[in-house]
């Protein structure tokens, strides 16, 4: 009778082991779940912000693409146009979104870098480029 009680509790032992194991191992799926839904939050962000200038860009006419952008003194112009928006992607001066814009004009036609920072970390970069009046 004995040995079947020890048995008994050896058997509970290993049960609430396998049990705490398993807890173990869905919390850190879920943990890393949380962490790869907030980066693709982000890169999702910062295609959709580099597009959105990327268009402007190439509907705006010479120079003006600064003007345009400028909205409550987001744009620091500096070796290109640095534009900063916060996490709705509205223009802010203090944004934790920096998207950094450089030209290279040969001739007729000029290539825009558009590269986009969180937290001063590079998300996305795209190029576009467009045929330029003289």
């Amino acid at each position: 009778m004995k040995r079947n009680r020890n048995n008994l509790g050896v058997e509970i032992i290993v049960i609430l082991l396998a049990f705490l194991f398993s807890i173990l191992i869905l919390t850190r799926a879920f943990a890393g779940a949380k962490v790869r839904s907030s980066e693709a939050a982000i890169l999702s962000d910062a295609v959709t912000l580099a597009s959105n200038i990327a268009d402007t860009y190439l509907a705006c006419e010479d120079e003006k693409i600064a003007q345009i952008l400028n909205e409550n003194g987001n744009i620091v112009e500096a070796n290109g146009i640095e534009a900063y928006y916060d996490e709705q992607l509205h223009p802010a001066s203090n944004g934790r979104f920096r998207a950094k814009l450089k030209f290279d004009r040969q001739g007729l036609f000029e290539k825009a870098y558009i590269t986009i920072f969180y937290d001063g970390n590079e998300v996305y970069a795209l190029e576009t480029g467009k045929e330029v009046k003289r």
